[in-house]
């Protein structure tokens, strides 16, 4: 049987996060009808979990303008091996409908997941995930109960290892929240993706390859 190890992190700034994508007056709103829920887990039917996954909750550190700016227009440079470089990429999120309290709340086409890595082989500088749309999507789409995490794979595509962000309960328009972890050093090479979870279905993957 799998055994999966829940683990709070302590010592984990807890520093609330900032929201990005939409300005600060219509980024979190009260939808009619509509209550976040205390809890809603995530559903990793699908991922191919190993025997000894980790689960972490962390909190997250303090995001900077500067992240805002990079989940917003992701650097996609990347540097020479042997020195610090960093990755970023954005996976389209594809329309959807899911219901909360009773009320369906529609997402259209236009948002995007962007995930941001730097560092050098097993040693991640930081981590950034974050949630932005466009056109139409900035102003129509609902992001209630979210959750950003951060899933580690080894070389044969296994999770051994997941770090959840805290739970979202109210709504935003626009964007979800960005998610940022400081330096550690992952003990395995593989991939390391970001994932978006609205009222606990997975709706975005976004994955860097961690490479010697």
């Amino acid at each position: 049987m799998r055994k999966i190890s829940a683990v709070v992190m302590a010592g984990v700034s807890t520093a609330a996060l900032l929201v990005v994508g939409t300005s600060s007056a219509s980024a979190t709103e009260a939808v009619p009808g509509v209550q976040g829920a205390p809890d809603v887990p995530s559903d990793y039917s699908g991922e191919m979990l190993a025997d000894d996954v980790v689960i972490e909750d962390v909190a997250g550190e303090e995001v900077t303008p500067e992240d805002e700016a990079e989940v917003k227009a992701p650097d996609y440079s990347e540097v020479p091996d042997g020195v610090a470089r960093s990755a970023a990429g954005s996976a389209a999120i594809s329309s959807f409908n899911y219901s909360v309290g009773g009320v369906t709340i529609k997402v259209p086409a236009g948002c995007f997941l962007t995930h941001s890595i730097k560092g050098s082989g097993k040693k991640v500088n930081s981590q950034i995930a974050g949630v932005d749309c466009v056109g139409v999507a900035a102003l129509a789409t609902r992001f209630c109960n979210t959750r950003l995490e951060l899933h580690y794979a080894d070389t044969s595509g296994k999770t051994y290892k997941i770090k959840r962000g805290p739970l979202k309960t109210k709504c935003h328009t626009g964007t979800v929240p960005t998610y940022k972890i400081g330096a550690h050093t992952l003990p395995k090479y593989g991939k390391a993706c970001a994932q978006l979870f609205v009222n606990g279905s997975r709706r975005a993957v976004q994955c860097h390859f961690i490479t010697k």
